[in-house]
């Protein structure tokens, strides 16, 4: 194998799929980065077995071939490559690999080509088209509400709900849940289903995402989700699990809508939050409100009372709430727009927050019961 590549071309690349790698690792060679150079293009692979990423960058191919290299060894080494055009060489199947840059030459041990599990092909399957600004869209105000805790894998999941309408999107760590209704540019699914793909993982691929006019092809089987834009190609295990009935939580009605400024609540619920540095510090803030004004309160013994006073637009009578105001100040931080309806249908009754400018989105909040 012989080639030659820029650095950043090919630092973009090993960005891209490094995070595939595996921290332990089943097998010595699922610590490293599969490359093979055919045709001027360098295929660079990682995979953890549960996420595979391939990604593809141009370069000047002397001769075919095929290697791994150790991951966190390769990426240092990069990062440090001058930005010039680097040659990278291997003599034979387990060669080690030779990189020459300027008069200097450094020489990684590799791993067997061989023994590693490259990506599989799908072909047959359910197929949907979407925009990488929609992908990107769902990450952002989607994912985040998803659990960490990696007990329940279904609630670290983001539950893709495909249907003749269109598609949902929903998050849910059974104290919040955001959910985003989905625009595809084609679907091509032959029956109505529901499939749950790691919340974390989504976010990494929408990171490597550059281009929001691209279009962003998948095919589904039972099991595992492909994903292709350009260069980049992912292969994603669909997690097992049955997803709770996330409409059925959801209120229907409201009682009282609160039409209010989402600046002037983040930074209200930011400062009401002080309340909970300390060692018996509250996640605690506490709402009531009349026609023209939401009133925010916190406390705690060590740090003391904290009175935070928004100026609203109230349609019903007052119902006062508490909730972790983690909650809230994680969904003002990615809603859009200048306003936010906060619905509330009664103080143990979830709350929900809708942009004004986006009827496709929702973000529900479970109160804390504060007697």
């Amino acid at each position: 194998m012989e080639f030659t590549c820029s650095r950043p071309e090919l630092l973009e690349g090993v960005n891209a799929v490094i995070r595939a790698v595996s921290s332990k690792p089943q097998i010595p060679v699922l610590s490293g980065i599969y490359m093979e150079t055919n045709d001027h293009v360098l295929r660079l692979v990682a995979t953890d077995m549960e996420i595979g990423i391939e990604y593809k960058i141009p370069v000047q191919t002397n001769q075919s071939g095929a290697t791994v290299v150790n991951a966190r060894v390769f990426n240092e080494m990069v990062r440090r490559l001058p930005d010039s055009p680097v040659m990278f060489s291997t003599a034979g199947d387990h060669a080690a690999l030779k990189v020459r840059y300027h008069g200097s030459e450094v020489t990684l041990n590799t791993m067997n080509p061989q023994e590693f599990p490259l990506l599989p092909t799908i072909l047959d399957g359910d197929r949907v088209t979407l925009k990488a600004s929609n992908f990107k869209e769902m990450t952002r105000l989607v994912s985040f509400a998803a659990s960490t805790d990696e007990a329940r894998p279904w609630f670290t999941g983001v539950l893709w709900d495909f249907h003749p309408d269109g598609l949902r999107w929903v998050a849910t760590d059974t104290h919040r849940l955001a959910m985003l209704v989905g625009e595809v540019v084609h679907q091509q699914i032959a029956e109505p289903r529901q499939l749950i793909l790691h919340g974390k993982t989504l976010s990494d691929v929408a990171k490597l995402l550059d281009d929001d006019d691209q279009e962003l092809h998948m095919i589904m089987t039972s099991s595992q989700v492909l994903l292709e834009a350009d260069r980049l190609r992912v292969i994603l295990r669909i997690i097992d699990g049955q997803y709770p009935k996330y409409q059925q939580v959801i209120p229907r009605e409201w009682k009282t809508r609160i039409t209010i400024s989402v600046k002037a609540l983040s930074e209200a619920v930011d400062r009401a939050s002080l309340a909970s540095i300390g060692k018996e510090g509250s996640n605690i803030v506490k709402l009531s409100m009349d026609k023209d004004s939401l009133q925010i309160r916190s406390n705690s013994p060590e740090v003391g009372h904290i009175y935070e006073e928004v100026w609203i637009d109230m349609q019903g009578e007052p119902i006062p709430i508490a909730f972790n105001y983690r909650y809230l100040q994680e969904a003002l931080r990615v809603i859009g727009g200048d306003q936010v309806y906060l619905d509330l249908s009664g103080t143990l009754v979830p709350g929900v927050l809708r942009p004004l400018q986006d009827e496709r989105y929702l973000y529900l909040i479970v109160p804390v019961r504060t007697v």
